[in-house]
């Protein structure tokens, strides 16, 4: 597999090239059809203690999104705690996926998935005077068509508290999101 790596801040010289070689061999075993891999290292200039360095891995696979992100002071063992924390999740789909071919069993417990109704913000709820905060950033992506399960599957994979994504038995854009109670809800907005 090969890994496009990027340095925001941190230099990528050969042994630090060849560390990531010899761990994402490991991978080439675990990940077929693997479209995209990246690898970004970016120092992290800390206003008490050491600096540290983030190491964020990014994979395209098929239809899955695998991302990894983990923080040290050493280059060298954030990159390698990333890893581990990519093959772990590998495990882990491969495991979702092989139940959820296995007769008799389901992805998700009865129950833990909660449709939510009313629980939009309205616009006029909010204080004309209140100070929401400032944008910082924009992200722009292709939703792609799924189903309710495959939604809840790409935000854990993604790590994410929320996912947007187009569902399928609506045709229209929807979002899962993990509840504090460790259930998902399902918000669908109302038509026009």
């Amino acid at each position: 597999m090969e890994f496009q790596v990027r340095g925001n801040g941190v230099t990528i010289d050969d042994g630090l090239r060849e560390f990531i070689d010899r761990r994402a061999v490991r991978l080439d075993r675990m990940v077929d059809r693997v479209v995209d891999a990246k690898l970004e290292l970016r120092a992290l200039h800390n206003r008490v203690g050491p600096d540290t360095t983030a190491a964020q891995i990014t994979i395209r696979s098929g239809r899955d999104v695998l991302r990894a992100e983990e923080r040290a002071a050493d280059q060298m063992v954030a990159i390698d705690q990333a890893f581990d924390k990519l093959e772990r999740q590998i495990r882990r789909v491969h495991d979702k996926r092989t139940r959820r071919h296995s007769p008799g069993q389901a992805t998700i417990r009865a129950g833990t998935l909660v449709p939510e109704t009313a629980s939009s913000v309205d616009a006029s709820d909010l204080d004309e005077d209140e100070d929401v905060g400032d944008l910082v950033r924009t992200k722009r992506f292709g939703l792609k068509p799924m189903d309710v399960e495959e939604a809840i599957e790409q935000m854990e994979l993604l790590g994410h508290d929320f996912f947007l994504f187009h569902y399928v038995d609506e045709d229209i854009p929807s979002v899962v999101y993990r509840r504090r109670d460790g259930t998902y809800g399902l918000l669908i907005p109302k038509g026009g």
